[in-house]
């Protein structure tokens, strides 16, 4: 047998294998993203605080390579709604698309609560 000719034992010939990409890796790349936008607050009030159901919360579906996403969140006062809408929806699709390597297909939000700054909860660092 020729050295040049591979065989089925040849190491160059193997494959690279697949990424799987998580739901939940999707959501908290989506929930980084908005809360990284100017204007978005952590937020939980009455039973979502015993739920876990804070503010922002971010669904994905996510098919092949393509995700779109749904988030709903607070926001603070008096920062403009549809400023703060438009920015998180670029912010969450350039996050999804460059952290995450997918084709956003869309990004909806939907504000649920409107918050002033003495509300949120103190962020500490760890």
């Amino acid at each position: 047998m020729d050295d040049t000719e591979p065989t089925d034992t040849d190491d160059r010939h193997t494959d690279a294998g697949t990424l799987v990409i998580k739901d939940k890796v999707a959501q908290r790349v989506a929930v980084r993203a908005a809360l990284d936008t100017p204007g978005v607050a952590p937020h939980a009030a009455g039973m979502d605080k015993l739920t876990g159901r804070s503010l922002p919360r971010a669904q994905v579906f996510l098919s092949a390579d393509r995700v779109r996403a749904h988030l709903d969140l607070a926001v603070t006062w008096p920062h403009s709604l549809p400023g703060v809408g438009a920015a998180v929806q670029r912010n969450v699709a350039e996050a999804l698309h460059n952290g995450v390597g997918m084709t956003v297909d869309g990004v909806d939000v939907a504000i649920e609560a409107i918050v002033t700054e003495a509300s949120t909860p103190a962020r500490t660092l760890q």
